[in-house]
């Protein structure tokens, strides 16, 4: 059995939201019967932990990868003991577990990679130095509701009713935002992609950089854009610079 809610307000259209705002299924299931209550939630940013205790395979080459930090955060998740909740099916608190995953994409994919940890136990905050690996062309599709629920049940069919299938899924990168430095004192720099070239913005400075530059960069956050709109993005700024040219 599933049950759906629909959270989603679709009525704003300024240009932030149209451009970023995108849709996360959060699937919570009793452990015992199988009952699924499903609610949605509007974004406008991702935020991903570092797969670093997670994944052997990070702690063995001391970097994280892009996807692993993608599949962590739609991993299904037991939830303790301690977060019983009330079973509509059983009627009983019931242990369950809990699955995130993206129901509808956005034009921007703006992906923030949590790299500052405060501890209240601890009373201790500290920067996650970690590297990460990402890539320049991403596809999201592995990440999607529909993939998520369809391998969990196999290949039965259910219908997905807030999604958005008529979205592509692949995105090329233009933006990184980088943190260098510690977290009581550290800067920001964008490297922004324009017509193949990567620039590099460090407050009043802009100079051109090869892609390894970005590529070495500490991470804060990456801005993915649909590839659709991406090279037609590149295009109309191609042939506005031919024609100032004349």
């Amino acid at each position: 059995m599933m049950l759906f809610f629909c959270t989603d307000d679709g009525d704003c259209q300024c240009i932030a939201h149209r451009a970023f705002s995108g849709l996360l299924r959060s699937d919570v299931t009793c452990t015992i019967c199988g009952f699924t209550s499903t609610t949605y939630d509007p974004c406008v940013d991702i935020s991903l932990n570092l797969d670093t205790v997670n994944s052997s395979a990070a702690e063995k080459t001391g970097l994280s990868t892009l996807s692993g930090c993608l599949n962590l955060f739609t991993r299904a998740e037991r939830l303790g003991s301690d977060s019983k909740l009330h079973c509509q099916n059983c009627q009983e608190l019931r242990d369950t577990s809990k699955q995130l995953s993206i129901s509808r994409l956005p034009l921007v994919l703006c992906l923030h990679i949590k790299r500052f940890e405060h501890s209240l136990i601890r009373k201790t905050s500290r920067k996650i130095d970690q590297y990460l690996q990402f890539p320049f062309a991403l596809d999201m599709t592995p990440y999607l509701s529909s993939s998520i629920v369809r391998s969990r049940f196999g290949n039965r069919i259910f219908a997905f009713e807030c999604e958005n299938t008529d979205s592509s899924a692949e995105y090329e990168i233009f933006a990184v935002i980088a943190h260098s430095g510690m977290l009581e004192s550290g800067h920001y720099v964008t490297y922004l992609h324009v017509n193949n070239q990567w620039y590099k913005c460090d407050d009043a400075w802009i100079c051109e950089v090869d892609e390894g530059i970005v590529r070495a960069s500490q991470c804060y956050m990456l801005f993915y854009v649909q590839k659709l709109l991406y090279y037609k993005a590149n295009k109309d700024l191609s042939c506005n610079a031919s024609v100032e040219s004349r």
